[in-house]
């Protein structure tokens, strides 16, 4: 018996769990080896996260991640960042004896702290109360950067979950705090990665926001049939000694709409269950438990969303949703033609409908299980 988790987490991808992505992390750690700043687009548990990691390991860089999933005010958002970048001087330049010149010409705002308890001289950033919260982050990333410049030496650092900047630091002042900054870093390079690719995209597509064409992108979609071939392949011979069958393949990927956390929740069932290579009824039966486990939650979700949106839903769930904007498919949902363009936007900034060229799918593909009439 092999641990399942290994080839399927439900978390972070390490080692032979990372699926693909070779194109995407290529294009990451040439970003952050040339100093570019990147930011990548992608629903929730899309592997952003494991995406980041595979590349700051290949680039053997220092690194750091300030997640800003619970920032609720402004000053959150400050005391996260400094606590990345104290972190990060840390990791990079252990020691900054010789570098008390360069602080003290640098930082205007902040208040340094230099501590000598814990072995040589290390650094504490301090936020000041007589500035703002976009100067003492200006600043803290300058001072990073510059002092990385002196040491010769490249970092990078991670701002994850970076749409709720935009939406608790509702002024350009943060936003455009860390546009100043990075305009002029030479040796730090900032990775931005949210799981609201509409708010994301808003914020760095927008020529109204700060940070408007600041970045490189990176859109990770959905992993190829021929890539999960090879990875569940890999993974049925490991434990029953023999490649899937085709019929027991094409329907994960049916059922998962290659969602790569939902291929990797259906995997983790069935090679955790099945003492032999699954069959059709193995994988239905483990879909369904799946499905059952995810049930509470997604209805929960759904029945916050409006009357015409929940029919919307339910019409993609059951018909082809290419066909969602014909005078038909507004009969058939109950909602008027005029409105079914609001409502499919509204979806989508929500993140339950994606759109990829002229077609459009739910985001969570068990719901296409749920909604079925």
């Amino acid at each position: 018996m092999i641990n399942s988790r290994r080839y399927f987490p439900l978390g972070k991808a390490y080692g032979q769990a990372f699926c693909n992505r070779e194109e995407e992390t290529k294009k990451l750690i040439g970003n952050i080896q040339s100093g570019k700043h990147t930011f990548i687009v992608a629903p929730r548990r899309y592997g952003k996260s494991s995406l980041c990691e595979k590349a700051f390991q290949n680039c053997e860089l220092e690194n750091s991640t300030v997640d800003f999933h619970l920032a609720v005010t402004e000053k959150d958002v400050e005391r996260l960042i400094l606590k990345g970048v104290t972190e990060l001087i840390g990791k990079s330049i252990s020691k900054v004896d010789k570098l008390t010149s360069i602080i003290k010409i640098t930082v205007k705002s902040l208040n340094p702290k230099f501590n000598i308890t814990t072995g040589p001289l290390t650094l504490e950033l301090e936020a000041s109360s007589q500035s703002s919260p976009a100067e003492n982050i200006s600043e803290a990333l300058l001072l990073l950067d510059r002092l990385l410049s002196e040491k010769d030496k490249q970092a990078v650092i991670l701002f994850d979950e970076f749409q709720e900047v935009g939406v608790v630091a509702k002024g350009k002042g943060v936003e455009g705090a860390i546009r100043h900054s990075a305009q002029e870093m030479e040796n730090l390079s900032i990775v931005f990665s949210g799981s609201n690719p509409h708010l994301i995209r808003n914020m760095f597509e927008n020529e109204r926001r700060p940070l408007y064409k600041l970045c490189k992108k990176i859109t990770l979609n959905r992993i190829t049939v021929d890539h999960y071939q090879k990875h569940l392949n890999k993974a049925a011979n490991s434990l029953w000694g023999q490649n899937l069958s085709n019929e027991s393949f094409n329907t994960i990927m049916d059922l998962t709409e290659r969602h790569p956390y939902y291929v990797n929740f259906l995997c983790d069932e069935i090679w955790s269950e099945s003492a032999k290579s699954p069959n059709i009824n193995d994988v239905n039966t483990a879909w369904e438990t799946i499905v059952g486990s995810e049930k509470s939650d997604l209805i929960k979700d759904f029945l916050n969303l409006s009357d015409n949106q929940r029919k919307l839903l339910i019409f993609m769930a059951n018909y082809d949703s290419s066909e969602i904007f014909s005078n038909q498919s507004s009969i058939e949902m109950g909602i008027p033609s005029g409105s079914i363009n609001r409502v499919v936007s509204t979806l989508i900034e929500k993140d339950f409908i994606e759109h990829n060229g002229s077609q459009y799918s739910l985001v969570v593909p068990a719901y296409n299980t749920l909604l079925k009439k």
